[in-house]
């Protein structure tokens, strides 16, 4: 199996294990830092190591033909997502700021999805990345979006 398959896989098992754990801790707050800690750095995180190190495979997976530029200037955007989720964690800055990450990687992953929807149906590129992008972001979102709402709740009432 390709590094990229592997990656591709990772990436999609450790952020649903990042819902696992974040919803298993009986503490919203806790359990949605822990989540959009885990989710944000297995995607964003390893998205962009691979959009730089393996920008070839990682382009050819998506049925988008060699890497480019563009591809790379992704990859820091996406390491630099993840990064700013570390310090961010390290430096204690709370449920709001990690919840700010979270949304611009979500944010990003909505309009990736809807790019890959796009290339699917009018470019005809039939890639398994391409049909299952917009079902495993939407997964992502019913699993994030409820701990984030319920981390805000118990913050805002002290508890």
């Amino acid at each position: 199996m390709a590094l990229t398959k592997i990656i591709e896989i990772a990436r999609w098992v450790a952020a649903g294990a990042g819902i696992y754990w974040g919803y298993s801790l009986v503490d919203p707050v806790q359990g949605f830092r822990m989540m959009s800690l885990v989710i944000v750095l297995s995607i964003a995180g390893l998205t962009g190591l691979e959009s730089l190190f393996l920008a070839e495979s990682a382009a050819e997976k998506s049925g988008y033909g060699k890497g480019s530029p563009y591809q790379r200037q992704s990859g820091f955007n996406n390491l630099a997502v993840a990064i700013t989720m570390i310090l961010v964690w390290l430096l204690g800055w709370g449920v709001k700021a990690m919840a700010a990450v979270t949304i611009v990687m979500l944010v990003f992953l909505v309009l990736s999805a809807a790019n890959h929807a796009y290339s699917a149906i009018k470019e005809g590129n039939r890639s398994i990345i391409n049909l299952l992008r917009p079902l495993l972001t939407g997964v992502l979102l019913g699993g994030v979006l409820p701990s984030m709402v319920m981390a805000f709740m118990a913050e805002s009432s002290g508890g």
